[in-house]
């Protein structure tokens, strides 16, 4: 598979998705939450820790950006919009001049990307009506068929239309990632090189003459597999690895709040905070035994509370701030 793409935004995807974005941001957001908590992840939460971004992003490209009333592409259809993106996107990578795109190029891509939805019978498409039983036989629903086939009818100018708007905005989308660099480089810089095991597996499978890996930050969530193009969202691993996270965290509060629920174990955990001390200290200064002292650092070191450094023949306790800022941040992802 080619990852030549991987780790850059395409200029074309970007623009016209904040352009859908613009136009439907607040319904396009409420599902994105209802998707999140259906994972059962906190939507509010992931999206502030994560997604927050996308208002500026978005914002900001609304200032600049240009478009006549014209709701044909950018109609509130997700599943309609990326499917004539991926459409769009081989149409772009094939044909540079797009202003002399032809008819059976076109249709071409399209019966490509639809054969892929087919689940009776291959159609002979030399007209209207047969492409129109092609598309009931697909899976996309009602209102993306309708679309598609209004798209269709008529793909040369449609198509035409969709780059002539892509042209004009390419320099708000330009003006815009300028603004938001830095955060958009380093989203771009953690993911991940490659695409997930689970979507390799599904592209050796079922497309494996997919070619070609986009990066999006407009659509972060989205993992949008056709037969020659992968649309990879920059959070996309977060989800999984947020879930991980989530799941750790509840297996392990449990058992760092019983720990914690011990008088003498908080109580020597409060000691160390000052700095590092040996056993016997520790028992001195909290009036214990040295054998119930070392039992209860046992305890304390299994559960990765406290760290250990040998100086001067004797063995010292540190309090062990990674794991106190990992509890804090687990508090956090639940509970805030």
């Amino acid at each position: 598979m080619e990852n030549k793409d991987m780790k850059r935004l395409h200029p074309f995807l970007e623009t016209l998705g904040l352009i859908y974005m613009a136009k439907n941001f607040q319904v396009v957001k409420a599902d994105m939450l209802a998707s999140l908590n259906g994972m059962n992840i906190d939507g509010n939460q992931f999206y502030r820790q994560y997604l927050s971004y996308l208002e500026n992003y978005v914002q900001v490209f609304e200032k600049s950006y240009s478009l006549e009333e014209e709701t044909f592409f950018f109609g509130y259809n997700t599943e309609f919009f990326l499917t004539v993106m991926a459409m769009a996107t081989e149409l772009f990578e094939s044909a540079p001049e797009t202003d002399y795109l032809e008819q059976q190029h076109i249709l071409s891509v399209m019966t490509a990307f639809l054969m892929e939805e087919k689940t009776g019978d291959i159609p002979d498409l030399n007209s209207l009506e047969n492409w129109f039983q092609l598309l009931q036989s697909s899976e996309y629903s009602e209102d993306t068929k309708w679309r598609l086939l209004e798209l269709i009818s008529n793909p040369v100018e449609k198509f035409r239309e969709l780059f002539r708007i892509y042209k004009e905005n390419r320099s708000a989308f330009d003006t815009t990632f300028q603004e938001n660099k830095e955060c958009l480089e380093k989203m771009v810089s953690e993911t991940p090189s490659d695409i997930s095991d689970v979507l390799r597996n599904l592209v050796s499978e079922f497309y494996p003459e997919t070619k070609k890996v986009y990066l999006t930050a407009v659509l972060p969530l989205i993992e949008w597999i056709t037969p020659t193009i992968i649309f990879q969202g920059i959070l996309a691993d977060k989800l999984d690895l947020y879930q991980k996270n989530m799941k750790s965290a509840r297996e392990m509060l449990p058992q760092i709040l019983k720990l914690l629920g011990d008088k003498s174990k908080f109580e020597i955990l409060y000691l160390l905070k000052s700095h590092g001390r040996y056993n016997l200290e520790i028992a001195e200064e909290l009036h214990l035994t040295p054998a119930t002292a070392s039992h209860h650092m046992s305890m304390l070191l299994t559960n990765h509370m406290v760290t250990v450094e040998k100086k001067d023949g004797r063995v010292y306790y540190q309090l062990n701030q990674d794991t106190l800022r990992e509890i804090m941040k687990c508090f956090e992802e639940i509970f805030l």
